[in-house]
C-alpha cells in the first residue's frame, strides 16, 4: 500500500528519498472502515491522518442542536486529517465518517512525531498540500455563499461529478448549505 502514497507524491512532483520511504513504511498501518463507521469524531484527542486508497468519507461539523454540516467529501487518492490538531495534540474539531467501505493508510499521532523529525521532504510536501487544500476549502465556502442553488449544482456537475454519483442527496444539500427538497427540485430541472 505504501506505493500508493509514493505515487501520490510523485504525481505532484515530489520524489520521496528512500530513507524517508523506509521510515514511513514502518509507521503506516492499513485499515478498512465499514459504511457509516467513523474514522474520528469531534473532540477525539488521538486522531490520525488518513490516505484514502479506495472509498468515500465525509468530514462534517455539528451545531449546538446537533444539526450536521458537511464541510467536504474525500475520495480515492485523498488525504484527510486535522494536521494542526495532530501535531499539537489538540482535540479534533470535526468528525469523519465513511460513506462506503473505505480502505485507508493511517499515520497516528505518534508516527507523525517521528515522521516530522526524520522525513523533511514528506513533512514539507504534506504541509504544503494541506495548506493549499485548506485555502481552496475556504475559498469554496465563500463562493458558495454567493451562488444560487442552480449555480451550485451546475458547479458540481462540471467540477465534482463523483459527488453526485457517490453521495446521498441529503449530504450534498448539507454540503451546499441548502435544503434537500430544494436541491431535489434543481436536480429534476437539470434532468429535464
Amino acid at each position: 500500500m505504501l506505493i500508493k502514497i509514493i505515487e501520490y507524491y510523485e504525481k505532484r512532483g515530489v520524489t520521496l528519498p528512500q530513507e524517508e520511504i523506509d521510515t514511513i513504511s514502518m509507521l503506516i498501518k492499513p485499515l478498512t472502515f465499514k459504511k457509516k463507521e467513523f474514522l474520528f469524531k469531534k473532540n477525539d484527542t488521538k486522531t490520525s491522518a488518513f490516505y484514502i486508497v479506495k472509498g468515500c468519507v465525509r468530514v462534517f461539523i455539528k451545531d449546538k442542536n446537533n444539526k450536521e454540516y458537511n464541510r467536504f467529501f474525500a475520495f480515492d487518492d485523498w488525504w484527510i486529517g486535522e494536521y494542526h490538531q495532530i501535531i499539537n495534540r489538540l482535540p479534533s474539531t470535526t468528525t469523519a465518517q465513511a460513506l462506503e467501505r473505505t480502505d485507508v493508510i493511517t499515520i497516528s499521532q505518534e508516527a507523525f512525531d517521528i515522521i516530522f523529525t526524520q522525513c523533511p521532504v514528506f513533512t514539507k510536501s504534506t504541509l504544503n498540500f494541506y495548506l493549499s487544500s485548506y485555502a481552496k476549502l475556504l475559498e469554496k465556502e465563500e463562493i458558495k455563499k454567493t451562488m444560487t442553488i442552480e449555480e451550485l449544482y451546475d458547479d458540481l456537475i462540471k467540477n465534482k461529478p463523483m459527488i453526485l454519483d457517490r453521495i446521498p442527496l441529503y449530504h450534498i444539500a448539507s454540503y451546499l448549505g441548502v435544503k434537500a427538497e430544494s436541491l431535489s427540485r434543481v436536480k429534476k430541472k437539470f434532468k429535464d
